[in-house]
């Protein structure tokens, strides 16, 4: 289960820049997670409730936006939209063809990342 990891390195960013702003609280950490990162929104929020447990981070919520995956086509040069199908997320296999051209030459451009984009703290 890496939600646990991803959401107490999440806590301990969010904690630095509490600390850094004298905050007593964090109230809200806000999230975008590229879709291809096979990361579970709802286990990561349970993850985050353990990770910030008696810490000034405790009862924050966790607001959690995906994007979409993008790809591009090695063989037409053309970008494309992409989303996980349910096997995907069980097998961790991520294979995708371009709408344009049906091609399976593809490499992923965006969509594996994941970044923290605002913290609301209480001073």
């Amino acid at each position: 289960m890496h939600e646990f990891s991803f959401a107490f390195n999440i806590f301990k960013i969010a904690e630095a820049t509490a600390i850094k702003h004298n905050a007593k609280k964090i109230t809200e950490v806000q999230l975008e997670i590229g879709e291809l990162t096979l990361i579970v929104p709802d286990l990561l929020k349970r993850s985050f409730e353990m990770a910030t447990t008696g810490s000034i981070a405790e009862g924050a919520e966790l607001v959690i936006k995906i994007l979409p995956g993008k790809i591009k086509c090695r063989d037409c040069g053309k970008n494309s939209s992409v989303t996980l199908s349910e096997e995907s997320y069980l097998t961790g296999l991520q294979l995708f063809q371009c709408r344009h051209c049906q091609s399976k030459n593809t490499e992923i451009i965006d969509g594996k990342k994941a970044n923290i984009k605002n913290v609301k703290i209480q001073e």
